[in-house]
């Protein structure tokens, strides 16, 4: 079952780093693979999404994904992705084989959106 709960940018980095010891910094990149931060909202919105939750097959996966957020960038989809590399299957792979590419206006990153349109 996949959980997923959120809260803004904000209020969830003042609580985290509140609760760390002394010395020890918030840093959202800690997050990977566990949390998403759509950085497309102001402020950020950070929803609980653990890689370990989601599907094993490779196309409900990327359904569920794209269920969730419609775009994504290459650093925001990888860790939800390298549990399932394996023999003759790469990252590359799997995002030839389920995403599309664009380039973001705005960023001018590359960005994955779903092959099937809804």
């Amino acid at each position: 079952a996949v959980v997923s709960t959120q809260s803004t940018g904000n209020e969830f980095t003042e609580v985290w780093q509140d609760s760390l010891p002394d010395g020890m910094t918030a840093d959202l990149k800690h997050l990977r693979g566990v949390a998403l931060v759509n950085r497309n909202s102001q402020p950020n919105i950070i929803s609980y999404l653990n890689a370990l939750d989601l599907p094993v097959d490779p196309g409900r996966r990327f359904a569920y994904l794209f269920s969730r957020q419609e775009k994504w960038s290459h650093d925001d989809i990888i860790p939800y992705l390298e549990d399932l590399i394996g023999p003759g299957l790469t990252v590359t792979s799997l995002l030839l084989k389920h995403c599309r590419s664009t380039t973001d206006p705005k960023t001018k990153q590359k960005v994955y959106n779903s092959k099937i349109r809804s």
